[in-house]
């Protein structure tokens, strides 16, 4: 006979486990005098003694820790002082309670705050100084499935700065409902060897959500503190990533960095592959010195292509980008690409001074699109309804609308401000009004980070509209929007699109509910 395996016991989910061993805690009570039992050994006794106090410590533990649903706020300090005193003395007698604590914490609502702060709080008091306490929960984290145990107790590795979690912490990197709390602990251990891992894991966002845009931009701007060996790691993975959600990420955390990446930075501004990147995030910095960098790599013989340069001046609020901007369009030989790259990063740029230049670009039929987005963005908002006349004519051009569509997608951008207000409703009123050429125009403005007013406008579109183009175009985007709209774009939509007649409205359903929800399909039946 073995003592008891806790680990086993609690991974077999048997919420009644203080009750199995009955048996033997009768001759376990022999062995303590309650009744006699000369037939057994005192090896035999010694295990059977263990077995019951194991027994008697589970039932402690669990009676003790069901109270701290039930207490009052004011009470729950002094519960907390009775658990931590119970566990240590648990740890003084040999046995290790941790596990028994954390798997009694499924009795307990987890959603309320104070409960769950509480449990960590007892955590970390039992087990900082305790080695016994810290490798139990760094067992939780390489046995349990459950993944509230385990996130309080990542959150007490954390907070106790195990570095002996380190391992266990990487492999959770890949486990979907764990890896971005894995990743902070990571980082706020302060293992430098974490630097590579954790890039790795955030390069596996998509971006398309504010919320895994933000979750990056925490983790990426933890790491730049580790010093400049862990920027220069960022600034690697930036310029080698295609993401381009997640490279406006990584462009925003260099940029804070500031002198420390200025220098190379500049170096990549020659390299025809970086160019462009290196070029926004200096001008991000928004210092004289960045500011220096990028002009000086305007006016050097070995970069052709200037228009990647031109766009980083746009983003440094400089007046001296402003006044050299002006000055090379005025008085340059220049491409109608540069012309209109400059526009735009004078409009970037807020250089009010400088509207009267940039009107005289407005007749000129290669311009004309830029010029008149650049001057909405500086205060001309008659200009707005020409640019969707481009989304409402169909004798124009492909390109000519779609440069249209560039343009306003990119003024919807400016998030809170009129400008974007006003591009929102004007996408509304053709998406119910229209039912051809512009409405799919429209549409096309739209992308990911769509709001809930959007979202059902476009569910609504779906009810009125037989355009196999636009229901199609539709689904995408509400496809991409499943997560952060999820209390308004849910399942039975694509389970309606699953039976939709198109054969590709169908074939994209299907991806949608693959990728979004569980037990598919039980929802394709429903």
């Amino acid at each position: 006979m073995m003592a008891v395996n806790w680990r086993s016991l609690l991974q077999e989910n048997r919420d009644l486990f203080f009750n199995i061993h009955n048996d033997d805690i009768k001759e376990g009570k022999g062995f303590l005098g309650a009744a006699a039992n000369t037939d057994k050994t005192e090896m035999v006794k010694e295990h059977v003694f263990e077995y019951y106090i194991s027994d008697i410590n589970a039932q402690l533990v669990y009676e003790k820790t069901l109270k701290l649903k039930i207490v009052n706020e004011e009470d729950l300090n002094l519960m907390e002082v009775e658990i931590i005193d119970l566990l240590k003395s648990i740890l003084e007698e040999g046995q290790n309670p941790i596990e028994m604590f954390l798997y009694c914490t499924k009795a307990l609502n987890l959603s309320d705050k104070n409960v769950y702060q509480s449990i960590l709080r007892i955590l970390v008091s039992v087990c900082n100084l305790s080695k016994a306490g810290r490798d139990a929960l760094v067992s939780v984290l390489k046995n349990w499935t459950w993944d509230l145990q385990m996130k309080i107790a990542i959150e007490a590795i954390r907070t106790i700065k195990e570095k002996s979690a380190f391992d266990v912490l990487l492999m959770l990197l890949n486990n979907e409902s764990l890896k971005v709390l894995a990743a902070d602990c990571l980082i706020d251990i302060g293992d430098e060897r974490c630097i590579r891992p954790v890039l790795n894991m955030v390069n596996t966002f998509n971006g398309f959500s504010i919320n895994e845009r933000n979750v990056a931009f925490r983790l990426i701007d933890k790491l730049s503190r580790f010093g400049e060996e862990a920027l220069s790691e960022i600034i690697k993975c930036y310029m080698n990533n295609e993401n381009k959600s997640l490279n406006t990420v990584y462009s925003n955390v260099i940029s804070r960095s500031k002198d420390m990446a200025i220098e190379s930075l500049s170096k990549m501004l020659y390299n025809e592959d970086y160019n462009q990147k290196a070029a926004i995030t200096l001008g991000k910095m928004r210092i004289g010195s960045a500011t220096d960098r990028l002009i000086e790599a305007l006016n050097s013989p070995l970069i052709e292509n200037k228009m990647n340069i031109i766009i980083g001046l746009g983003y440094t609020k400089d007046q001296k980008a402003i006044k050299y901007l002006v000055n090379m369009l005025e008085n340059g030989n220049l491409s109608n690409e540069i012309k209109a790259c400059i526009i735009t990063s004078l409009a970037n740029l807020e250089a009010f001074e400088a509207k009267d230049i940039v009107k005289k670009y407005i007749d000129d039929k290669e311009l004309r699109i830029n010029t008149m987005s650049a001057l909405v963005q500086l205060g001309e908002m008659k200009y707005l309804g020409g640019l969707f006349e481009y989304l409402i004519s169909s004798n124009k051009s492909y390109s000519e609308t779609s440069c249209a569509i560039k343009e306003l997608k990119r003024l919807k951008g400016f998030k809170d401000s009129r400008i974007s207000r006003e591009i929102t409703n004007g996408i509304k009123y053709l998406i119910r009004n229209n039912d051809g050429y512009a409405c799919l125009n429209a549409l096309r403005i739209l992308d990911t980070n769509i709001d809930d007013g959007m979202a059902e406008e476009l569910i609504l579109k779906l009810k009125t509209t037989k355009k196999e183009e636009i229901q199609y175009t539709i689904y995408k985007i509400l496809g991409k929007n499943t997560g952060i709209l999820s209390n308004i774009i849910n399942e039975r939509i694509f389970i309606d699109a699953s039976l939709n007649d198109s054969t590709r409205i169908r074939y994209l359903a299907q991806k949608i509910i693959e990728k979004n929800y569980k037990g598919r399909d039980k929802l394709i039946k429903a």
